[in-house]
């Protein structure tokens, strides 16, 4: 879960708590960032078995594309094949409007990747993965039904993976919005090359909290947009959960 979305770990009817200290590759020194968490919740919502993971670290505080990626394999050991990502990202105007959206497929510009460190990944037999329909094209089409379902507005497309933290300037805004790029943030991407990569069923969603290039976005009004529509997007999380 994304900045402002830990919310839904509070629904979990818990079984077991994980600090995700304990858990293999995650750094000791890390600290959550506001909006986030660092403790696994084990249980279920709605008698659906789940592992939430409250909050995430990033690139841009120094971590390492395994140590970023940790939690997903950590999710693959204990036996989740289906992984849905949430994160807060900025819309690209002319391309999307801010608000909740499904992501479609994506473009790594990080510049960082996880397999590259592949020899330390035991489930991993090659590096050489394909992308190909690594958001998993019937776990969007259950999103996209559940939220028709729910009269929940969404939009879906194409998600760009950057470094951060600085948001992005108006001549990268351009560039994106000529790539086709709907959303652009700065987690997830490594995160779907790994669950791809170990053969997991990746769903995307995003919380487009403010427009890129807005002169007035800021980490705190990324907050108060997860506020907003943190109904909306719980009640679409526990929509999919349900049909999985």
């Amino acid at each position: 879960l994304g900045t402002g979305l830990g919310h839904l770990g509070l629904l979990v009817k818990p079984a077991r708590h994980i600090d995700y200290h304990d858990i293999d590759g995650f750094p000791d020194e890390a600290r959550p960032m506001a909006g986030h968490s660092f403790q696994a919740a084990v249980g279920t919502i709605d008698d659906v078995p789940v592992v939430v993971y409250p909050g995430r670290i990033h690139l841009y505080q120094g971590y390492s594309a395994m140590e970023i990626t940790s939690l997903v394999r950590h999710a693959h050991h204990l036996g989740c094949r289906d992984i849905i990502f949430a994160c807060a990202t900025g819309s690209v105007p002319g391309n999307a409007s801010t608000g909740l959206g499904i992501l479609t497929d994506q473009i790594n510009l990080t510049g960082r990747n996880p397999l590259a460190e592949w020899d330390e990944i035991r489930e991993v037999e090659t590096p050489f993965v394909g992308m190909t329909d690594a958001y998993t094209p019937y776990l969007r089409t259950l999103a996209r039904g559940v939220a028709d379902d729910l009269g929940i507005t969404v939009e879906e497309g194409v998600f760009a993976g950057v470094m951060g933290p600085c948001f992005e300037p108006p001549a990268e805004v351009a560039m994106l919005r000529g790539m086709d790029v709907s959303y652009t943030g700065f987690s997830t991407a490594l995160e779907v090359i790994l669950a791809h990569a170990l053969g997991m069923n990746v769903l995307g969603m995003t919380l487009a909290s403010n427009e890129s290039g807005d002169p007035k976005m800021s980490h705190q009004s990324v907050l108060e947009a997860a506020e907003r529509h943190a109904d909306d997007f719980e009640r679409l999380v526990r929509g999919v959960l349900r049909l999985l």
